[in-house]
């Protein structure tokens, strides 16, 4: 009897408290992290080598694109995205921004974004530290809340990362002026007369156009999160966001004609849409339903990844 006591009094007390691996610590007086601080402990938790390395390679490949077109000639008309734009980097501070996500959004934004996400659940579970968090009574659906919420913060700071740090570059280079765009689809008669955008129209058309390419990763996001939650190697979850991406570009219509008929049902085909807002007058057709297919991805997807982690055997 007074043994059970002592036993007792040991699991109750801190002698018998065991801090996990992932640093979740009980609350005071023994109850468990909420989604809030869950997410504070994630948060710091990304503040290591691999998040800055995404995040600075992004910004590294934005400042490149400006000093190699500062280089060979801002001055020269560049042709931008399939329409195309005809746009002059020395011309206005919003082309380098044009031209960065542009350059980024087939394959570079979506690899940063596959790596916060394939690496959120993977990544705990590659080092052994998901048992601990769920072991101590964790519930599932609150810890993958408070995964899939940091790793959607780190994507949308990829994203927002790269036309903020082009539109730095662009003002160094050009200072704060309207924006000039041909349209190159145009026919010839129209093609010399650009239309020109007044730096505040111009501004906030790339915020709905970096708002629409950040739409555009959620499908990504959302593959490559589901993906971690089923394999305890990061790499195969990046691997699968990327090759998402690559796959619905390949059976792209414009270059297998034959697989037309599932270009509407591809999750990444028209993400670059969002270059017809920069056309006179701005084209929105096609965006809708865009927007409306990356919602359902995203919804399947987490649901899947929901349905999966809380059936997960992780503690064995």
């Amino acid at each position: 009897m007074h043994a059970r006591g002592v036993h007792a009094r040991g699991a109750a007390g801190g002698g018998g408290r065991r801090r996990p691996a992932d640093g979740v610590a009980p609350l005071a007086g023994g109850g468990l992290p909420g989604a809030g601080r869950l997410i504070r402990i994630e948060l710091a938790k990304q503040a290591r080598p691999r998040t800055f390395v995404a995040l600075g390679a992004l910004a590294g490949l934005t400042v490149a694109l400006a000093v190699a077109l500062e280089l060979t000639g801002a001055g020269r008309a560049e042709p931008v995205g399939d329409i195309p734009l005809l746009l002059v980097p020395a011309a206005s501070p919003f082309v380098m921004p044009l031209i960065a996500l542009t350059s980024t959004m087939k394959f570079f934004l979506p690899l940063a974004v596959s790596v916060f996400a394939g690496e959120a659940v993977a990544g705990e579970a590659r080092w052994g530290s998901l048992r601990y968090a769920l072991g101590r009574g964790v519930p599932r659906s609150r810890f993958l809340a408070a995964k899939a919420a940091v790793a959607a913060l780190l994507s949308l700071a990829a994203v927002l990362l790269v036309p903020l740090v082009a539109l730095g570059a662009g003002l160094a280079m050009a200072g704060w002026q309207a924006l000039p765009a041909v349209d190159g689809g145009a026919s010839a008669a129209v093609r010399q007369v650009p239309v020109v955008f007044a730096p505040a129209a111009a501004l906030g058309r790339l915020a709905v156009g970096t708002a629409y390419v950040g739409a555009g990763m959620t499908s990504v996001f959302a593959f490559a999160f589901f993906l971690s939650t089923v394999t305890a190697r990061p790499l195969v979850a990046v691997a699968g966001g990327v090759g998402l991406t690559i796959l619905s570009r390949v059976l792209n219509y414009d270059y297998l004609p034959g697989v037309a008929v599932l270009s509407p049902y591809l999750p990444n085909n028209d993400v670059d849409l969002w270059l017809h807002l920069f056309q006179e007058p701005a084209r929105t057709a096609g965006m809708g339903s865009f927007l409306v297919l990356q919602a359902i991805y995203t919804g399947v997807f987490l649901a899947l990844a929901w349905w999966w982690f809380t059936r997960r055997d992780v503690l064995s």
